[in-house]
């Protein structure tokens, strides 16, 4: 079963860490996707110094993200930028404006860890 089909009752229940499961949708940024009905779950894993991505909002989805390596610099709902660290969690409701991101890398891997989680899932990310 790939990652970007949705579990059935009697589907796989648990996936391990695999690098070769990321998907690469931009440069410098790769992405692995697991979904549900009504959730998805996506973990980035953004190189060192990319950004801005765009400043938008999902008028049919509901955000919620915590940073796992490295550091989110961004704004939501306002000018304001925040800079959000491991451990550290971001809500952004269905229309509320987020994003204009840099990412920090973690020393060790080069890389800003986050890991999303969208209800409904956000059909535009099904397949990876």
């Amino acid at each position: 079963m790939s990652d970007d089909e949705r579990p059935t009752e009697d589907a796989q229940h648990v996936w391990a860490f695999d690098d070769a499961e990321f998907k690469e949708v931009r440069p410098g940024f790769r992405r692995r996707v697991w979904s549900s009905d009504d959730m998805m779950l996506t973990f980035w894993r953004i190189e060192e110094g990319r950004g801005p991505t765009p400043y938008d909002n999902h008028p049919d989805n509901e955000q919620w993200g915590i940073v796992l390596k490295g550091k989110l610099d961004f704004r939501i709902g306002s000018e304001e930028r925040q800079v959000l660290g491991p451990g550290d969690v971001y809500w952004a409701p269905k229309g509320h404006d987020h994003g204009d991101s840099l990412f920090i890398g973690d020393p060790e891997h080069g890389e800003t860890w986050i890991l999303d989680i969208f209800t409904p899932p956000r059909e535009e990310y099904l397949g990876g």
